[in-house]
């Protein structure tokens, strides 16, 4: 064999070194090994100490006022030290970003393991000055799946120039029931637009970067919820197995098995469900969320949810033998804002299968933190942090979303759009209701609803347009407050003045520190009895509607409002703009005066009264709304999907034939043309729903298989084709997927009123 020429030779030398360095270093600090390698070199480096205080962390680094908390912060990371979240809202970034990296140093000098940062992000960042978009519900609003795909692409960016490596989003719970206070934080009642939009955020959020790893890390949750009884938030579920599978489960299932990569966690909910919490529900998560569904990330559970056990559920008796049951049901992390549980395993040393578990739940913990780059990546610097928040991109995203998710749900004789005139137009308008000077964004939000700095409020938004001058604003109610109607005659009169009223009502979901939390009657813990306007904000309502003014009505929150006939019949227009973000006031300005044709669609259905539930269009057939309440009707004035435009849209009618899918699957191939027929460009959502006419369970009048949006140019037309595979018209029997032969009827339009859709039939 010839020697190396002396070239190779000192080519090679000046290699070694190099070499020899990673050949030193522990395989847990090198980078070419996978995450799964080094996370099994570590393990066994760490004592039971630090393993047990991996399984938990320091969720409120800081409270308001940028406040450290010293004494705190190092009693909890004794024993609660694998997490780190930033606590307030309402801080400065970059004085957050200081603070936070300072902890992280300060704890990477101490501990073989870093903190990974783990923060709520439902509007945006979780700390004040980032982009302040619109929360979950308004975006399924839009059913624009790939623009929601730039908004999460944005929240991504301005977390990780916080250092943020986790997220716990997105939220998957499907609320059948409007009296639920969180509907505003989820995608709304549909399986299908909750996996759709769900799958979009994880495959955005865990984009791999230029060096391979994954940007942030997801939580989908809550598993399991939407449905608790009454509405009241930490209530029991209800439903049995084939509820669970074929309502609740399916955009959890979508996710684990299409999202890449898989989601990283699932946070646990609350819940009851068949008497057992969820939090010590092995059968769930073991025999079903593992091994049916095949979910193998992180279980985590929510805030404070294994004490409960203890204090809540009184299903164990003591702190400890919560910490046990829930990790020997499945639990892997803690979130424990307060007292929390798992420090108590400590003493548990010697127990083989708690060893055992805790191990196993280490490892996947560092697995994370090393495809992250937790361990690996420099600390965040303020000068990126000033650069990526509230890019110009970012901002854009916001407008272009904001006026997507506007729904306009009335326009009677074509009240709208108004003509502006501009700032020094002669145009009055008498601007009335509590709701008209604040910007509600929900629990989530880092913004305070009076704060003109986070975005404008509709008063601003509409002097804007029209000029100050020309806009007379009454407040005439408080948002809750049943025992002062005085400023009702004052509003009346501006809207007989102005010739125009709008009366913008709603309710309150802010966060905690915000000047109008005792206000709040949505959100988080603030179920919804009664579903017409709180306080006497119907009252100021109807005396103007009463008053002969014509009136649009913007409706403001998280929720669905019953709104009865004898209001409808006196409103010339309703718009829904649900919880907003810094330009959602701008956008419904820019609805009304026609510069923005809306093309919203309802993702949550609209009773007429409050008693009139289960209000979901997906209800079974032994739900019928024949069967109605005396006096009323469970009939909805406003269904999921619908939502009007400037334009008109025809719908040819549809066809079907037997196809294949790309992979060549069985498929059926449904093919509409629609036309716009109106004077302007616009955009329609167009839905196609199945029923099987015969099945062997009782399944849903009719359920949504897909939908598409398509902009349309005025006088235009497009043929829409849905390829859909055969096997996804099946449904769960006892947690087996199912699929039978049979009728087929699709139905395509462009809501799930029946009015509003066109049938055309298969056999299968």
């Amino acid at each position: 064999m010839p020697l190396p020429c002396s070239n190779t030779l000192v080519a090679l030398a000046g290699l070694l070194p190099a070499f020899t360095a990673a050949a030193s270093l522990p395989i847990y600090k090198n980078t070419s090994y996978t995450a799964q390698e080094r996370a099994a070199d570590l393990l066994p480096r760490l004592s039971w100490q630090d393993k047990v205080g991996q399984l938990g962390g320091v969720r409120r680094l800081l409270t308001a006022n940028l406040a450290f908390n010293q004494t705190a912060f190092d009693t909890l990371t004794e024993l609660q030290n694998g997490i780190l979240g930033f606590g307030s809202q309402l801080n400065d970034p970059v004085g957050v970003l200081q603070l936070a990296n300072q902890a992280r140093s300060a704890w990477a000098n101490k501990s073989l393991v870093p903190f990974i940062t783990v923060t709520d992000t439902v509007n945006g960042p979780y700390t004040e000055g980032g982009t302040l978009f619109p929360p979950t519900l308004s975006l399924a609003s839009t059913f624009n799946v790939d623009l929601y795909g730039d908004v999460v692409a944005a929240i991504r960016d301005e977390n990780m120039a916080l250092g943020t490596h986790w997220v716990l989003s997105p939220e998957l719970d499907i609320p059948k029931d409007p009296r639920y206070g969180r509907v505003g934080e989820t995608y709304g009642e549909d399986p299908l637009v909750v996996g759709r939009f769900g799958l979009k955020y994880v495959d955005t959020m865990q984009e791999a970067d230029e060096d391979g790893y994954m940007k942030v890390a997801c939580t989908i949750k809550h598993f399991i919820y939407g449905n608790p009884n009454g509405g009241i938030n930490l209530a029991s579920q209800y439903g049995g197995l084939n509820y669970l599978y074929n309502n609740l489960f399916p955009p959890f299932i979508k996710i684990t098995k299409e999202a890449n990569p898989p989601p990283a966690s699932v946070m646990v909910s609350y819940a009851t469900v068949d008497r057992v919490p969820m939090a010590a529900n092995k059968y769930l998560l073991q025999d079903h969320l593992r091994q049916k569904i095949g979910f193998q990330g992180v279980l985590m559970s929510d805030a404070e949810g294994i004490p409960q056990l203890y204090a809540f559920s009184y299903t164990a008796d003591s702190m400890a033998n919560a910490a046990l049951r829930s990790l020997r049901a499945g639990m892997q992390l803690e979130l424990a804002p307060g007292a929390a549980a798992f420090p108590n395993l400590i003493n548990y040393v010697n127990e083989t299968d708690v060893a055992n578990l805790i191990n196993q739940a280490v490892r996947q913990l560092l697995e994370i933190k090393f495809k992250t780059g937790t361990f690996d990546k420099p600390l965040p610097t303020v000068d990126n942090l000033k650069a990526t928040f509230r890019a110009p991109g970012h901002l854009e995203v916001n407008r272009n979303i904001s006026r997507e998710a506007i729904v306009l749900m009335q326009n009677e004789n074509r009240t709208l759009p108004l003509r502006s005139g501009g700032k020094n137009g002669s145009r009055k308008i008498a601007l009335l209701g509590p709701f008209a000077d604040v910007i509600i964004a929900g629990t989530y939000a880092a913004n305070n609803a009076t704060n003109r700095s986070f975005g404008n409020a509709l008063l601003q938004s509409l002097q804007a347009e029209f000029g100050a001058s020309n806009v007379i604003y009454e407040r005439g109610v408080d948002f809750i407050d049943t025992s002062n109607a005085s400023g009702i005659r004052a509003a009346v009169s501006a809207a007989k003045e102005a010739g125009l009223a709008i009366v913008n009502l709603g309710s309150i979901a802010v966060q905690g520190e915000d000047p109008l939390a005792n206000k709040r009657t949505d959100g988080e813990f603030y179920a919804h009895a009664d579903l017409g306007f709180p306080g006497l904000q119907q009252d100021l309502l109807d005396a103007v509607l009463d008053a002969g003014v014509p009136t649009i009505l913007v409706i403001t929150g998280g929720q669905a409002f019953a709104i009865d006939n004898s209001t409808l019949s006196r409103t010339s227009a309703i718009l829904h703009s649900f919880l907003g973000g810094e330009y959602t006031s701008d956008a419904v300005v820019e609805v009304l005066v026609g510069k923005v044709n809306p093309s919203g669609k309802l993702p949550i259905s609209m009773p007429e009264t409050s008693g009139s539930i289960p209000v979901a269009y997906d209800y079974l057939p032994s739900d019928s709304v024949l069967w109605t309440y005396p006096g009323t009707s469970r009939a909805v004035n406003f269904a999921f999907g619908f939502g009007l435009s400037y334009t008109s849209f025809k719908y040819a009618a549809p066809q079907v034939n037997k196809a294949v899918t790309a992979r060549g699957e069985p498929a059926v191939n449904v093919t509409v043309t629609v036309a716009n027929t109106g004077g302007v460009a616009g955009q329609e959502v167009v839905q196609v729903y199945f029923r099987q006419q015969y099945t062997s369970i009782e399944t849903p009048t009719k359920r949504l298989i897909d939908f598409a949006k398509v902009g349309l140019a005025a006088g235009a037309q497009q043929a829409v084709t849905f390829n859909i595979r055969v096997d996804d018209l099946g449904f769960y029997v006892n947690g087996e997927w199912t699929w039978e032969s049979g009728n087929y009827t699709f139905y395509v339009g462009s809501s799930s009123r029946s009015q509003d859709l066109q049938p055309v039939s298969i056999v299968l």
